[in-house]
């Protein structure tokens, strides 16, 4: 059984090899995200899992500010991310390096169908503003062109931990356990 460093190794080790498929895949492909877009953070319904959060929590607690981060996720009442924040015109992420497994794969990434086949989850952004490119990659993924699998990176994920790996709630609800889980392990360790 994985201790909770341990598994925020393990969950960093899956992040880092979910950013090393999607670079691989925009850079086969010849695509990436809109300069300045973020239309991803606005999205009102994004499900994460709160094992996936544990790095960022991590960070929180390594840098001081889990407590602050935790009040601040308390009283955040809309449905979009709390660290999706809309300035200067344009939304970001506020925590991009520790992002969660969801907002890694995002865009650039498939799902199976229920026959096993995968099908390109593209972007809502790049739908519109470059329906040819999508078209030509689906063609590409549809006669087996290599596409990072959403599911994989879950099971793998899950597998550290079957209860926090397999819950899937909205993205503010698994942050905020994410803290939760830190806070409690790091209050009453001994």
């Amino acid at each position: 059984m994985l201790n909770l460093y341990q598994k925020i190794q393990k969950i960093e080790t899956i992040q880092a090899e979910a950013d090393k498929a999607t670079k691989a895949f925009k850079n086969r492909y010849g695509i990436d995200c809109l300069e300045h877009c973020a239309e991803c953070c606005k999205y009102k319904d994004i499900n994460a899992t709160p094992l996936e959060f544990l790095p960022l929590a991590w960070h929180f607690y390594k840098s001081g500010q889990l407590e602050e981060v935790f009040e601040k996720i308390s009283n955040h009442k809309e449905p979009q991310c709390v660290f999706s924040v809309f300035e200067d015109g344009k939304w970001g992420c506020k925590v991009y390096p520790t992002r969660g497994l969801i907002c890694r794969l995002f865009g650039f990434a498939s799902v199976e169908d229920k026959h096993g086949k995968s099908c390109f989850a593209a972007c809502h952004s790049l739908k519109i503003n470059c329906p040819d490119r999508i078209k030509v990659i689906c063609e590409k993924i549809a006669s087996g062109g290599k596409t990072p699998i959403i599911s994989d990176f879950y099971r793998k994920l899950s597998m550290l931990d079957l209860n926090l790996g397999d819950e899937l709630v909205p993205i503010n609800q698994a942050i905020k356990e994410a803290c939760e889980i830190i806070y409690m392990h790091t209050a009453y360790k001994s």
